[in-house]
């Protein structure tokens, strides 16, 4: 029989069932937030029968007092905490009782105190309390939560100091790069070693398209920075010294960025500092030397006589307007040349802007005090020459931090103060490669000419003339940032956090052109000598409140964390330039003959806003089945009016299988086999705050009968999208044979969609670009790190580990249609860089080259049919290569033997294609004019000179432009000695008698060796180097 419904019926039951599941869900939100008091109502207050009273006395290790301790009869409320000296009293029950001893920081005791004996008397008790136990490589940090690693589903690694510091001391995110195949810095072949230059770097490959950091402002592929739980900057972690530094972790997945949701696409790096410790006052201090050699292995320019000889058959000297005079004046400059060449000249240009850079690194941390207060005070100073004349970096740091505590409560503040002075050359590195080498650097008197050859045919500048001016580019940065930290702990499950964080920055940089620069040769007296100056003020506040609750319940273990957090970043950035300047050293700008014409000085003022609120569950069936889920909801103020909310969420599964009976009681070297798994949609707001708005600038030229004139300078968007991207990862951890073996692998697949990125509009709108969603990046690799300890013997202090990591990834862009026609289109001849449907943007983009013909010495090409042809044509371009390498990684070796220990880390590099600039604007591509500037030894000895010549490049004697195509495409694979430590530290014996609680002595290098499958120039604009170091640290 068919059953019938009646819809007034069903609607009355259908609000009942909504009643009754909003009643039931309040009800479990009071009996949840009121369980601590619920089951301490229950308790008997056992007071009430026979008492006795319980002296006794608190202490730490050191067999120092430990006041505000909490003591408590076990199964009651009742209880007190010691007093100043740590001591307490609390009445108990006659029968056997039981004493709960408990201080944040350290491990609770458990104190049975039995029935006494008729007549006797109840001693005083002494309770020793020990710091927490818990290391590193056992827990996960977030920075806003702290969770059992065995628990815990998502891709965390964390470092120590220690393993931070066998890498190398100078830089934290140079020795990760070593230690963590996810962690990557991408080599600057641009700037080199230039110590004034941030890295670029990426954490799992790019979640936002490749190659538009330039176009949106900003660097919208860089990690998330949380510094001791606040959000801080990529500037202000590259300066932090590396004696400051407790650990870093990486989060890399889903599961484990997911709680920072907005902002997390591209992984999390946090790094804790160091926490004072209690005892008697104790001094800490280490110091290094470095070393810093240029690493000019790469170049491969021409001697005095291969570039006079290249010269001549180029056809340098043969007239562009052949004359009688003409002919016989480029006989004579040639032979003045040969001339000198014959009496001995070679001048090698590229060593002298050059040096050895010394640098060095001093670090001070003095901390102390006893039961509820403690303190550090801390100081550093690293001082940075680089390999260039006039490249300087200096950085002053100080900062203090305090901790109070009592039975519930703990304040914490950290004041840190940062303050950096640097310098850089005015003239390019690439200057001095420029220089021939027939030409002498100073007269016989010891003077620098402006030019190095100046007439009718041949203009050389002096790139020491250029250097010795007055000339600068400086600046000062000045960094403050205080972090406050109130915790509450209401019982042993629970936790109250408020958090309170202000940074201020201050940045001032000078550039300064003396008159006499040659860049000013053509220019009227009275514009001759610039001077430019900006000042930019950023002020941070973030403020935050979270409630944590961590419960074990028979088998179930429970952690939930819900919070929120507001910040408000605010920049002004203001400067100006002026022009005109008068012989001698008169370099500031009252001197100047005035403003640039039609020049206004620069001043804008930039907010973004955002509003966070975050709730974590962590669940774990007896540590053998694991559940983890966040959810996120954000605003922020970089989005479109209509788009300021967005919500992320992630979900991580894990399977402790060692957990399992089949394997615990069956197989004994197996010590961890972990499944995991996880998905989530962590987002991206690293983008310029003002993408969203419309604006427009005053035109003064405009000036009419209505006003003043406004033209359009930017268009909006107000329904701008978050950038977000789905995250998928599965993971294994394995660890075997009592810890010997371990192996750690990720699988991940993210999906970015949309993306955001800026498209050509019509010139009728008034501005070239419009930042809108369009298209999805689709990133996929593979990391992966095992170690195995060969012998290990930790009772004798002896062991020897080696270990490798690999990396592997592919990246492909869809939907993205014909919107970045005209980005493509332009690149044409300019770079080899194409965003098509379905392409690798890292793909490299060419016409296919069929060779050099030998009988004529052209480049043949093939053309999309196949077929072979002299004409060339951007529209014959195909996918050539891929730069990033198909497998990469560092294998690496430990020993440690009592107080000795040494490690070696090789990194390895295969199946990287390249487009060898090199080759195509130093071999080829040498126009008349260009003669004049050095050139690569491949441009003499293997380009086409006669009928047969079988070589890779065109005839010598052509100027014409020659086009990019495949012939410049390389397949790198590249072998470096990229770290070397040996270490001693004495732990006893002579060091006590001097006052010493412990000594180390340590050496290391980096970057010792670099092979490679192709020469390629490295380091441009700023050579790259090579560094030894020797370092010093004790405790008193």
């Amino acid at each position: 029989m068919k059953k019938t419904y009646d819809r007034k019926v069903f609607k009355r039951k259908l609000l009942s069932d909504r009643r009754t599941v909003t009643v039931t869900i309040r009800l479990f939100m009071i009996l949840l937030l009121g369980f601590p008091l619920l089951t301490r109502a229950g308790t008997v207050d056992s007071t009430r029968v026979a008492n006795r009273e319980v002296r006794g006395k608190v202490v730490d290790e050191k067999k120092l007092p430990i006041p505000g301790v909490s003591v408590r009869l076990g199964g009651t409320s009742m209880g007190t905490a010691t007093d100043v000296d740590g001591k307490f009293k609390l009445l108990i029950p006659a029968d056997t009782a039981t004493l709960v001893v408990s201080f944040i920081g350290m491990k609770t005791e458990i104190v049975k105190i039995p029935r006494l004996k008729t007549g006797a008397e109840q001693k005083e008790l002494t309770i020793v309390l020990r710091e927490e136990d818990v290391k590193l490589e056992d827990v996960v940090v977030t920075g806003i939560f702290t969770r059992k690693k065995e628990s815990f589903t998502g891709s965390a690694s964390t470092y120590s100091a220690a393993e931070l510091k066998t890498m190398g001391t100078q830089n934290v995110l140079q020795s990760l790069k070593t230690l963590d195949p996810a962690f990557a810095i991408i080599e600057d072949n641009q700037f080199g070693s230039d110590p004034n230059r941030l890295p670029n770097m990426e954490i799992r490959g790019k979640s936002s398209m490749l190659g538009l950091r330039d176009e949106l402002d900003a660097d919208p592929n860089q990690p998330l920075f949380i510094l001791d739980g606040f959000e801080s900057t990529l500037a202000a972690i590259n300066d932090l010294d590396i004696n400051r530094v407790a650990s870093i972790t990486i989060l890399k997945d889903a599961a484990s960025t997911a709680i920072y949701g907005s902002k997390a696409a591209n992984g999390v790096i946090v790094v804790e500092t160091v926490k004072p410790e209690a005892g008697k006052l104790q001094v800490s201090y280490n110091g290094n030397m470095n070393l810093s050699i240029p690493d000019l292995s790469s170049y491969n320019l021409m001697n005095s006589r291969e570039k006079l000889e290249f010269e001549l058959l180029a056809g340098r000297y043969d007239p562009a307007n052949w004359s009688t005079a003409n002919e016989v004046e480029m006989n004579r400059l040639y032979n003045e040349k040969l001339k000198e060449i014959e009496s001995g000249v070679n001048t090698y240009w590229l060593a002298e802007p050059l040096r050895v850079g010394v640098n060095q690194k001093h670090s001070l941390y003095v901390q102390g005090g006893e039961g509820n207060f403690l303190f550090g005070l801390g100081a550093g100073y690293n001082g940075i020459t680089g390999v260039m004349e006039k490249s300087d970096r200096e950085v002053l740091s100080g900062n203090i931090d305090l901790i109070y505590r009592m039975s519930k409560f703990q304040f914490s503040n950290k004041f840190s103060l940062t303050s950096t002075d640097y310098k850089n050359p005015i003239v390019a590195f690439s200057a001095y490669a420029a220089a021939n080498p027939y030409y002498r650097k100073y007269n016989e008197d010891g003077t620098v000419d402006k030019w190095l050859e100046n007439n009718k045919f041949f203009k050389a500048a002096n790139p020491l003339w250029n250097a010795r001016q007055n000339s600068r580019d400086e600046g000062k940065n000045l960094s403050i940032s205080n972090y406050f930290m109130a915790e509450y702990f209401p019982t042993v499950e629970w936790r109250v956090r408020a958090r309170l964080g202000l940074t201020y920055g201050n940045d001032d940089t000078e550039k300064f052109y003396s008159r006499n620069d040659t860049r000013y040769e053509n220019v009227e007296t009275i514009k001759k000598g610039e001077y430019r100056s900006t000042n930019t003020r950023k002020n941070q506040v973030e403020a935050e409140l979270s409630v944590t609750y961590a419960k074990m319940l028979g088998r179930h273990r429970i952690n939930l964390v819900a919070g929120g957090n507001i910040s408000s970043n605010k920049s002004l950035t203001q400067g100006y330039s002026a022009l005109g300047f008068p012989e001698g050293n008169f370099s500031y700008p009252s001197f100047s003959n005035g403003y640039p014409e039609n020049g206004t000085p620069t001043y804008y003022e930039t907010v973004s806003r955002s509003v966070n609120g975050y709730f974590n569950a962590g669940y774990s069936f007896d540590d053998r089945y694991l559940m983890d889920f966040s959810l996120r909801t954000s605003g922020s103020s970089v989005f479109g009016t209509s788009r300021k909310y967005n919500t992320t969420w992630s979900v991580g599964l894990g399977w402790n299988l060692h957990k399992e009976k089949f394997i615990m009681d069956h197989v004994e070297w197996i010590n961890i086999l972990k499944l995991r798994a996880s998905i989530g949609n962590p987002g991206n707001q690293s983008f310029d705050s003002a993408q969203s708005l419309l604006t427009y600038s005053f035109q003064y030229g405009s000036m009419n009968y209505f006003g003043l004139g406004a033209v359009l300078s930017q268009i909006g968007n107000p329904d701008l999208e978050w950038q977000i991207t789905v995250d998928k990862n599965i993971g294994l951890d394995v660890t075997l044979f009592n810890k010997r073996f371990s192996l750690t692998a990720d699988y991940y697949y993210k999906v970015t969609d949309p993306l955001l990125i800026k498209v050509s509009t019509p010139l009728s709108s008034g501005t070239p670009t419009y930042m809108t969603n369009a298209g999805e990046q689709v990133s996929q690799g593979l990391t992966a790190s095992v170690s195995y300890y060969i012998f290990q013997d930790f009772e004798k202090r002896f062991s020897w580990m080696i270990r490798a990591n690999v990396r592997t990834q592919k990246t492909r862009i869809d939907k993205i249609g014909n919107k970045l026609s005209t980005l493509n289109a332009s690149g044409k001849g300019e770079n080899t860089v194409r965003y098509y449907d379905g392409a690798d943007p890292d793909d490299i983009w060419a016409v296919k080259s069929a060779g050099i013909d030998p009988s004529n010495g052209k480049e043949l090409f093939y053309a999309k049919d196949g077929s072979y042809t002299y004409d060339f044509s951007y529209d014959d371009e195909v996918i050539c290569g891929n730069t990033r390498p198909d497998v990469e990684g560092v294998i690496g070796t430990s020993l440690n033997w009592k107080g000795f220990s040494v490690s070696l880390n090789f990194r390895y590099q295969m199946g990287a294609d390249v487009f060898n600039e090199a080759l195509y604007s130093k071999v080829e591509n040498i126009s008349r004019s260009d003669l004049n500037k050095n050139q690569d030894k491949r441009a003499l000895y293997e380009r086409w000179q006669e009928v047969g010549d079988i070589v890779r490049f065109k005839d010598i004697a052509s100027a014409e432009t020659t086009p990019m195509s495949s012939r410049f495409v390389q397949e790198e694979n590249v072998l470096t000695l990229e770290s070397i430590y040996v270490g001693y530290e004495f732990y006893d014996g002579w060091i006590k008698k001097i006052g010493l609680s412990s000594l180390k002595i340590q050496a290391s290098m980096r970057d010792v060796f670099r092979a490679s499958t192709i020469r390629s120039e490295r380091g441009i604009a700023y050579p790259f180097a090579r560094s030894m170091e020797a370092g010093l640290s004790f405790n008193f």
